[in-house]
């Protein structure tokens, strides 16, 4: 079995975490079908189903997470010439995944701090969209398991905003290639993603 440094020979190490990552998700997170069995939150049956947490939250899954997202944000931070200070999303599918981002972050020396939006706002007290870090103007990169119409991203982004962050773009473990990144487009939010539906049913079906 390879760890998070072993490296096939014709690899890099970072294609060997995203192949690493990938056969996880297929083995833990994904099920698929040729009819439309599974109900999706938004009620519509699909062919597919992925529960990304049955991954995000496997310890072998947890160094792959945050090299993977953090390379791509460093990557942005380049393109773009800015600075991310933190990631996050709505809770409870992009918590593993800012958490292994924020540990990786503080292993390189360059810290990206963790936060965390609730899916209502605090009922008592100050009543915060946000756990976690907290600095108004902050840029920051939303975090998504998995995008399927944008809904849950656009609430996650509602909620950073109402924490005063500036957007910088969302990112994605899985797009299932549903309308969700056209519909974050129109809102005015680029996603990126590290897999897409695709790539998951590529490698299911090599598995067979």
């Amino acid at each position: 079995m390879l760890t998070p440094v072993d490296t096939p020979r014709d690899q890099s190490p970072l294609k060997a975490c995203e192949d690493k990552l990938l056969r996880l998700l297929v083995q833990h997170s994904f099920q698929h079908s040729t009819e439309p069995v599974f109900t999706l939150a938004s009620g519509r049956k699909s062919r597919y189903y992925i529960n990304c947490k049955q991954t995000t939250f496997m310890s072998e899954a947890m160094p792959l997470l945050g090299r993977l997202f953090f390379e791509r944000i460093k990557a942005t931070e380049q393109k773009d010439d800015i600075r991310i200070t933190a990631v996050g999303g709505l809770t409870l599918g992009a918590d593993p995944i800012a958490y292994a981002v924020a540990y990786h972050s503080a292993l390189q020396g360059t810290p990206i701090q963790a936060f965390s939006v609730r899916k209502e706002p605090k009922g008592h007290g100050t009543q915060k969209w946000v756990e976690g870090f907290e600095r108004p103007g902050a840029r920051v990169v939303i975090i998504e398991d998995v995008v399927t119409t944008g809904a849950s991203t656009l609430k996650a982004i509602d909620g950073a905003l109402h924490a005063g962050f500036q957007i910088v773009k969302a990112l994605a473990l899985v797009d299932r290639q549903e309308g969700g990144r056209e519909e974050l487009l129109k809102n005015g939010y680029e996603l990126e993603s590290i897999y897409t539906t695709e790539d998951l049913l590529r490698v299911a079906h090599q598995s067979r």
